[in-house]
């Protein structure tokens, strides 16, 4: 195309714009079409030197190409542009970069630096009074929450995504919030409104012809359909939504369809048709880095050889669907914090602009707090989360005798403890107001928890527990004296010693203004010469332990946060004792 050196270049732009519009609108109707467009109008921007339609045009195209899957050509081109509308101050530009790069990030499992992007354009959206963008943010975001298991944050996002659709009359996009909706309120068992949901997704999808979005409509519904145990109809609409992405070219749209054809031919016992969706399913996900379907496919394909009595090979598809399982759930401990920490920084931030000269200091007591709790939650949930939930439902499966499953099921309600834990530091990160925060401890009860969830410690049958209590009231943070007495007891637990009757003493007094906490073990006992260590990060006395080198460095950044002191006596062979000291206010 040649420069239009001498034309109105006015014209020329107007006309330009108003074609990348044509070409943003026909994205859910043919896909393909619109990059060919897009691209065409990007060489004529840069033929003729038009900076901010080019800037444009390479937005745009990020946006296609993150929807089709080509998450680097997408990458490259909308951090260009987020560059460009950085140094030039366009906050529209900004959000819109923003929400390509948080979107492609949550594709490629970097959730908690989506969550701070699409944080960001929803907040310029928001002050943009731009109804449409906070709508389709809203949903990518009820997406992460959903990768998190904060089902209730979840819901809150997609309904606010509904509402603003309604209220601006965008029915495509309602029907994008509608469709996940409908299969959250499905697993609560909520089946008249998941289903009355579902089908006007895929009503408001015909209805405004978005074809695209009408794969991830009836793949919403094959879903239900499925645990319904309704085959065919499922199938019928998974072999349309796979029509729908192969044209459009659409990668995680693939994998996920792949994937769910194959369960739905291993229902129907047809063994070698389900084994060639589910290769399928790995095979694109493995190259567009979408893990959380690669290990589901394992897991499937394990079921699969199972039924088909091929013993090593299932065993060898588990192997690989606990492999990958565990890299996105280590990566998710990591994630859910950080993503977290950028709500609160958000948050925080907006708050203190009033006072710039305290913004520094405060970040950097919210980020020393939050460097704790993650690694508290690498330090405790690195084992049960990967391991103990996927035992629970493989013993589900093989397990029939109730004394068994009883045992089985301690180990669950345990691990579902270290959830609600997990979910209590998320929201300290969350909620500014620290008062709120606060709830009367009772201890009694919190020490019976602690111990009790010690109880997979080879060493917890032959330890004696005594316990002194004494009667006063004390508030606090629920979550920061629990990941105390946790790792006290825990501890004293761990390192017992077989050569004599081993015991943990726990004892809460109150003395004047302060509760005073002490955990006295007679295990294995610290040498002189590693106590000053003890409470650094990473510090291990010895590598005959499995220990992270974590434990105490968190004990001690968690007794810091509620002003309190710690301090310990020990001896090789004889016994430690950790004395805790807390003020009352």
């Amino acid at each position: 195309m040649e420069k239009l050196a001498t034309a109105d270049f006015s014209v020329i732009s107007s006309s330009i714009e108003a074609s990348l519009k044509e070409a943003f609108d026909l994205r859910s109707v043919d896909l393909k079409r619109s990059i060919n467009l897009t691209n065409e109008l990007l060489r004529m921007c840069e033929q003729n030197s038009l900076e901010e339609l080019t800037i444009a045009a390479k937005n745009q195209l990020g946006l296609f190409y993150l929807i089709q899957g080509e998450f680097q050509l997408a990458l490259r081109y909308s951090e260009e542009s987020l560059s460009f509308y950085e140094q030039t101050n366009n906050q529209k530009g900004i959000a819109d970069a923003k929400y390509n790069i948080g979107s492609i990030y949550y594709r490629t499992n970097k959730y908690h630096q989506a969550l701070l992007l699409l944080l960001d354009s929803l907040q310029i959206y928001r002050r943009l009074e731009d109804s449409y963008n906070e709508a389709r943010t809203l949903k990518s975001m009820g997406t992460i929450y959903e990768y998190f298991n904060d089902i209730d944050k979840a819901i809150e996002s997609y309904e606010k995504s509904i509402k603003a659709c309604r209220a601006i009359g965008e029915e495509a996009l309602e029907s994008n919030a509608l469709n996940p909706l409908s299969a959250i309120l499905f697993k609560r068992g909520n089946t008249t409104s998941a289903v009355e949901m579902i089908e006007r997704s895929v009503a408001l999808k015909m209805k405004t012809n978005d074809v695209r979005g009408l794969a991830f409509a009836l793949y919403g519904r094959a879903k239900i359909l499925l645990k319904q145990r309704r085959f065919s109809e499922a199938i019928r609409d998974l072999e349309e939504t796979l029509r729908i992405h192969f044209e459009s070219g659409d990668k995680l749209g693939l994998c996920m369809a792949y994937n769910k054809m194959g369960l739905a031919y291993m229902e129907m016992e047809q063994l070698k048709i389900a084994r060639e969706y589910f290769s399928k399913a790995i095979e694109i996900s493995t190259n567009f880095k979408v893990q959380f379907i690669v290990f589901k496919a394992y897991y499937n394909l394990y079921q699969l050889s199972r039924k088909e009595g091929q013993a090593v090979e299932a065993l060898d598809y588990l192997e690989k669907y606990f492999m990958y399982k565990e890299e996105v759930i280590n990566k998710e401990n990591y994630n859910i914090i950080k993503s977290y920490e950028a709500v609160t920084k958000i948050e925080n931030l907006e708050f203190e602009a009033k006072k710039q000269q305290e913004k520094n200091e405060i970040i950097e007591r919210k980020n020393a707090e939050l460097d704790s709790f993650f690694y508290r939650i690498s330090h405790d949930l690195k084992g049960p989360i990967s391991s103990l939930l996927g035992l629970n439902n493989l013993v589900k499966m093989d397990v029939a005798d109730d004394t068994s499953l009883q045992l089985f099921a301690m180990y669950h309600s345990q691990i579902m403890r270290v959830n609600d834990i997990i979910m209590g530091l998320i929201n300290l990160t969350e909620i500014k107001n620290t008062e709120k925060l606060k709830t009367v401890i009772n201890f009694d009860k919190l020490v019976d928890d602690c111990v009790e969830s010690c109880r997979y410690l080879p060493q917890f049958v032959t330890t004696r527990i005594e316990k002194q209590i004494g009667q006063f009231q004390f508030r606090s943070e629920w979550a920061i004296v629990n990941t105390i007495l946790q790792n006290l007891i825990e501890n004293a637990i761990k390192y017992s010693r077989s050569q004599v009757e081993a015991f943990v003493k726990v004892t809460i007094t109150r003395e004047g203004e302060e509760i005073i906490i002490v955990v006295e073990d007679n295990g294995q006992g610290i040498p002189e010469a590693d106590q000053q260590n003890i409470f650094n990060m990473f510090f291990r006395g010895t590598d005959r332990t499995n220990g992270s080198g974590l434990g105490l460095y968190i004990l001690k950044r968690a007794v810091e946060r509620l002003n309190g002191s710690v301090v310990v006596t020990s001896k090789v062979s004889v016994g430690s004792t950790f004395t805790i000291r807390l003020p009352l206010t």
